[in-house]
């Protein structure tokens, strides 16, 4: 699975588009920014489609540093039943200022 994800600190969104990879029947993507040692945080299921918009709560903001990572699990449809990613990890990358 491939996604060129971006998130804009003037608007608070993260703007994902699908390169590649596909969700097996009644699972969803979910993707999660990761910090440090810190428990991976879901920044929300990711709709289907090739470019999506996702807000970014407040409470989430200041996880999105450099040195972050972003990561997608499959999860069950509707996301993660426990908050924390229960299905495998199919994307994987460092956030970085551009």
């Amino acid at each position: 699975v491939r996604y060129l994800v971006l998130y804009d600190p003037a608007t608070h969104e993260i703007g994902l588009s699908h390169v590649t990879g596909d969700r097996a029947a009644g699972r969803d993507f979910e993707l999660w920014v990761i910090e440090g040692q810190r428990p991976p945080a879901s920044l929300g299921v990711i709709p289907v489609g090739a470019s999506v918009q996702l807000p970014v709560q407040d409470a989430l903001r200041a996880k999105l540093n450099s040195g972050a990572v972003f990561a997608i699990s499959l999860e069950p449809e509707g996301g993660s039943p426990t908050g924390q990613p229960t299905g495998p990890v199919v994307a994987a990358g460092d956030l970085r200022p551009i």
